[in-house]
C-alpha cells in the first residue's frame, strides 16, 4: 500500500471512528423503586448561564412507570421560584405529565397514550420559556400545550435538574436523552453518551454538568445485563415468544414465563400431562397456531419424541414418536417460511459429526432426509442457523467437526457461511474467513438485520468449561466481523449446555439464554439482554480513554484516531525491523522483566512435553509435533501422564468414563483402542516415554531424556516442602515455568478443574507471602510481576490486586493505580454481579 493510500485510509477511518463515538445512548434514573439516597439526580449546569427574553430546552424522554408520582425536571431560578415537570400514572383517567408552579398552581395538563409508557419507546420533549409573554409551551411529539402568566423577569438564570432534586425527592422510571438548551445568543447539547462517572460534558468537550448515581445506557449497548436466574432440579427446556416478548421454560408440571417489557414472572400448570420426557428439551415455537413444539430426536420414552403445548389453554397433544438412529447434541432446528415444516441440520453423537437435513413426515412419523443441490456442508456441531426469510432462505454459519465425519480424526473449527434455499433446495457457499486469535463457535441462532446485510451471533470458545459469551457482527456478503458486546461469563462443563440468541424487536435488544447443567437432570437458566444498536468493543475501549476539553469532541476524535492508526503503521514498521535486526521490543512497563521468563522458543528441546500455557509437544530431533495431538488423543496423553507421574496409571473403564462420559463403558471399548493406538504411533518418536499395559493398567515409564515442565516445578515444590530451597528462592528460579501461563491452558476439560486447582491453590499459597515479602524491601516492579502473575491465575485476588495497585501507585502514580482500580472494580461487578466492596484509599493507604 503506497503511503497515499494509507493517509486516505487513516483519514476514513479517523471519521468512522469519530461517527461510532457520537452515538449518544443517554441516562437513565435510578427511581422511586431505590433507596432516596440512591435515586439519580442530574444538574444540568454547575454553574448556570443567564438567558435574556427567552430559552428552550428540547431532549428525549423515556417512561414506563405505572406505579408512582415523581418529577422529571425542575427549574428554580435566582428568586427561589420553582417550576416542575411532574409525571403521574393515574391522574383523570390517563397517564400525564403535569408543569407546575411548584406549591401554587398546576398550569399544563398533557394526557399520554398508553402505549407511549414503554422502556426505550422514545418522546421528542421541547418547553419553550418566553421571558417577555410570561408563557410556557411545552411540546410532546410534535402536539404543543401551552399556558401563561408565570410572572416572569425579563432574565433568567436557571437552576435545571432532572430527576432527584432539592425540592423533591420522587423520581420516575425515565430515561433521557440528546439534550439541548439553547437561546438566541448561546446553545448547549449535551448527547448524554458518557460510559461512566459523574461528570457530564457538553459535545464541545466541556465539562458543565454532574449527575449523581448515573445509570449510563450506552453501557447497555455493549455490557449484558442479567435479568432472570432460577435452578432447575429437572431438565427445563426454553424458548422466546417474540409476539409477548415472553421467555418459555417448560419442564414436567409447569411453564414459567418471564415477560422481558415488565419483567414479571409467572408460573402457570399444564391443564394435562406433560406427555414427554425431557433430556435435552430442544424447541421451537410456530406464533402463527400459538403452539411450543417440544421434541427429542433420541427419547427417553419411545412413546412420544413430538409433542406440542396450546400456548393458550396449556394444553399438550401428541403429534409422534419419530427417532433418529444416533444422539444430535448442538444440531440446528429451524422451520420454512410457512412454519408448516421444520427440518434438523447437523450435530453429534456416536463418535460422528453430522451434515445431513432431516425433515420431519407428519404422515410416516418419520425423520425423512432431504437432499439438496449445489455446496456441500461439512459435517459439524455447534452451528448457527437463521429463521428462514419472506425468500425461504436460511443461514448456516460455522461450527465444530471434520470432513469424514468421523471423530477418531480430530476435528477443526469452521468459520464458514452458507445460504440454504428451501425452495429449491439448493446450498450456496457465500465466504470462508479465517479469524485470529482465540477459536470459537456460534450459539444456535442467528439474528439477520433488518437491512439483511448483517448477522449477529453469539459466540464462544465451545472446549473450556469456563468459558465467555461475546457478541459479533458479522457482514454477509464478505465475513468481515467485529466484536460488538462485553464478554459473558459461563460454564460449558457438560454437553448438555446451550446458549441462545434471541431478538425482541418490539424494545430493540438482544436477548441471551445460558442453560448450564451441572448433572443430567439439574440445570440454571439464566436471561440476558442486550440493547441495540450494540457498541464495537473498539469503541468502548476508546472510552476509557479521558475525555479531553478545549476542542470540538468530533476534531478530538479524527485526530486520536489518526494518530491511532498511524502509531499501528509505526508499530508493524518497527516490529519488522527490529525482528530483521534480532532488536528486542520493551515491555509495556518500558523495563525488562526482573524474573527469569524461560522463553518457551527458546527452550524446544528434543523429548520434551510443555504443560504451562499452551499444550506443546517435541519429538527426539526437536520437531514440534503437537499437530498431531487431536482434541481426544491429547486428552488421553494429559490423562495417563498425570497419572503415571507417581507410578500409579489408570485402568480401561477410567480412561473411557473420563473421555467418553455420554456413553456406556461396554460400547467405547473398540475407540478407546483405536485411540490409544494413535497415541502410541505419535510418542514413538519421543525418548524417554513409554507407554505400558501391566495388571489393567495403562502407564507412562519414565527414562532420562525425557523432560516435562509440570514435573520439574512439581519436583522443585517438593524440594521446598522439605526445607531443602526457600519460597524466595523457588519463585527467583522457577519463575519462568509457571509465568508462560496457567496450567493446561488450552485444555478445557471438566475432569481436570479439581486436578488445575489443587495446583494453583498451592503455588499461590507460596507465591502470595512472596509478593507482600518483596513489595515491602522496596522491589516495587518484582512486586508488581508477581501480582500480575497471580491475576492471571485468580483475577479477583485481594492480596494480588492491593499489591498491583500499590506498586503502581509507586512506579507510576496515584492516577494511574485509581485508573487500574476502577476497570478492575468494573470487571468485578460485571462478573459477580455485585460492587468491589474494597475502596480505592483503603488498598492504597
Amino acid at each position: 500500500m503506497s503511503l497515499r493510500s494509507k493517509l486516505v485510509l487513516i483519514i476514513l477511518l479517523s471519521f468512522t471512528f469519530c461517527a461510532l463515538q457520537g452515538r449518544g445512548q443517554g441516562l437513565q434514573f435510578n427511581s422511586n423503586d431505590s433507596l432516596m439516597s440512591r435515586r439519580t439526580s442530574y444538574t444540568v449546569f454547575r454553574e448556570a448561564p443567564t438567558f435574556h427574553d427567552s430559552f428552550q430546552m428540547t431532549f428525549d424522554l423515556s417512561l414506563w412507570d405505572n406505579d408512582h408520582l415523581g418529577y422529571v425536571f425542575n427549574i428554580t431560578d435566582t428568586k427561589n421560584n420553582s417550576y416542575s415537570l411532574t409525571y403521574i400514572f393515574n391522574h383523570n383517567g390517563s397517564p400525564t405529565l403535569n408543569f407546575n408552579i411548584d406549591s401554587k398552581s398546576n398550569k399544563i395538563e398533557i394526557p399520554l397514550n398508553i402505549d407511549l409508557l414503554k422502556r426505550r419507546k422514545w418522546m421528542r420533549v421541547k418547553v419553550i420559556v418566553d421571558l417577555l409573554k410570561n408563557s410556557v409551551e411545552i411540546n410532546i411529539n410534535s402536539k404543543s400545550y401551552r399556558a401563561i402568566g408565570f410572572g416572569f423577569d425579563k432574565s433568567i438564570t436557571p437552576k435545571i435538574s432532572f430527576g432527584l432534586n432539592p425540592h423533591y425527592s420522587d423520581v420516575p422510571k425515565m430515561a433521557i436523552k440528546d439534550l439541548t438548551v439553547s437561546s438566541h445568543e448561546d446553545s448547549y447539547h449535551f448527547p448524554l453518551d458518557e460510559w461512566k462517572g459523574n461528570i457530564v460534558h457538553a459535545d464541545d468537550g466541556e465539562t458543565l454538568g454532574f449527575v449523581d448515581h448515573p445509570k449510563w445506557l450506552i453501557n447497555g449497548s455493549f455490557f449484558w445485563a442479567l435479568k432472570f436466574k432460577r435452578n432447575f432440579k429437572e431438565v427445563a427446556g426454553l424458548n422466546f415468544n417474540d409476539a409477548t416478548q415472553q421467555l418459555l421454560m417448560f419442564k414436567s408440571d409447569s411453564v414459567v414465563r418471564y415477560n422481558l417489557q415488565t419483567e414479571g414472572i409467572d408460573a402457570k400448570p399444564y391443564a394435562n400431562a406433560n406427555p414427554i420426557k425431557l433430556f435435552l428439551g430442544k424447541s421451537f415455537l410456530n406464533a402463527d397456531q400459538g403452539k411450543l413444539y417440544v421434541y427429542e430426536v433420541q427419547p427417553r420414552d419411545t412413546a412420544n419424541s413430538i409433542v406440542s403445548l396450546d400456548l393458550n389453554t396449556l394444553l399438550w397433544e401428541r403429534i409422534g414418536k419419530a427417532s433418529t438412529k444416533d444422539q444430535r447434541h448442538h444440531h440446528n432446528i429451524f422451520q420454512d417460511h410457512t412454519g408448516r415444516n421444520f427440518y434438523l441440520f447437523g450435530g453429534y453423537g456416536s463418535f460422528s459429526y453430522h451434515n445431513d437435513f432431516l425433515a420431519y413426515n407428519k404422515a410416516t412419523d418419520t425423520w425423512e432426509a432431504v437432499s439438496f443441490k449445489g455446496d456441500t456442508i461439512l459435517p459439524r456441531f455447534f452451528a448457527g442457523s437463521s429463521k428462514a426469510d419472506h425468500k425461504n432462505e436460511v443461514y448456516i454459519f460455522g461450527g465444530y467437526g471434520n470432513q469424514s465425519g468421523n471423530q477418531i480424526v480430530g476435528g477443526r473449527h469452521f468459520y464458514d457461511l452458507y445460504r440454504v434455499d428451501l425452495n429449491s433446495r439448493t446450498i450456496k457457499k457465500i465466504w470462508e474467513i479465517k479469524p485470529p486469535g482465540e477459536s470459537f463457535v456460534p450459539a444456535n441462532n442467528l439474528i439477520v438485520s433488518k437491512d439483511g446485510k448483517y448477522f449477529y451471533a453469539l459466540c464462544y470458545p465451545h472446549e473450556k468449561p469456563k468459558t465467555a459469551l461475546r457478541l459479533y457482527k458479522f457482514s454477509i456478503k464478505d465475513g468481515s466481523y467485529e466484536v460488538v458486546s462485553g464478554i459473558l461469563p459461563v460454564t460449558s462443563e457438560r454437553i448438555e449446555s446451550d446458549f441462545n440468541l434471541f431478538y425482541d424487536a418490539k424494545q430493540d435488544e438482544f436477548v441471551c439464554t445460558a442453560q448450564e447443567f451441572t448433572s443430567p437432570d439439574q440445570s440454571s437458566i439464566r436471561i440476558y439482554t442486550l440493547t441495540a444498536p450494540p457498541i464495537e468493543q473498539s469503541v468502548y475501549l476508546a472510552s476509557l480513554k479521558p475525555a479531553n476539553s478545549g476542542m470540538k469532541t468530533r476534531y478530538i476524535y479524527v485526530i486520536v484516531g489518526a494518530l491511532l492508526l498511524l502509531t499501528v503503521f509505526s508499530a508493524i514498521y518497527l516490529v519488522r525491523i527490529r525482528s530483521y535486526h534480532n532488536v528486542p521490543l520493551k515491555s509495556e512497563d518500558d523495563s525488562r522483566p526482573f524474573y527469569k521468563t524461560n522463553n518457551i522458543e527458546t527452550e524446544k528441546r528434543p523429548d520434551s512435553v510443555y504443560l504451562f500455557g499452551e499444550f506443546t509437544a517435541y519429538d527426539k530431533s526437536g520437531k514440534d509435533i503437537t499437530y498431531l495431538f487431536s482434541p481426544k488423543i491429547k486428552q488421553l496423553f494429559i490423562l495417563l501422564l498425570l497419572n503415571s507421574k507417581d507410578g500409579q496409571g489408570v485402568v480401561p473403564k477410567k480412561i473411557s468414563a473420563t473421555l467418553w462420559p455420554d456413553k456406556e463403558i461396554t460400547k467405547t471399548k473398540n475407540i478407546r483402542g483405536v485411540t490409544i493406538n494413535h497415541l502410541r504411533s505419535i510418542i514413538a518418536d519421543i525418548n524417554g516415554l513409554e507407554l505400558t499395559f501391566v495388571n489393567d493398567t495403562y502407564r507412562f515409564l519414565f527414562s532420562n531424556g525425557f523432560q516435562c515442565d509440570y514435573f520439574k516445578l512439581s519436583a522443585e515444590l517438593g524440594r521446598l516442602q522439605c526445607g531443602e530451597i526457600s519460597a524466595a528462592q523457588l519463585v527467583e528460579e522457577q519463575f519462568g515455568l509457571f509465568a508462560r501461563g496457567a496450567l493446561l491452558r488450552d485444555v478445557p476439560e471438566h475432569w481436570l478443574d479439581d486436578f488445575k486447582q489443587n495446583h494453583e491453590e498451592l503455588l499461590l499459597s507460596i507465591i502470595l507471602p512472596e509478593v507482600k515479602r518483596i513489595y515491602e524491601t522496596g522491589k516495587h516492579k518484582h512486586a508488581l510481576e508477581l501480582a500480575r502473575l497471580t491475576l492471571a491465575m485468580d483475577p479477583f485476588n485481594d492480596v494480588a490486586i492491593k499489591y498491583k495497585l500499590k506498586a503502581l501507585r509507586r512506579i507510576k502514580g496515584v492516577e494511574y493505580a485509581r485508573k487500574t482500580y476502577d476497570d478492575f472494580a468494573a470487571d468485578y461487578e460485571r462478573s459477580l454481579g455485585s460492587p468491589y466492596a474494597i475502596p480505592f484509599e483503603k488498598i492504597c493507604k
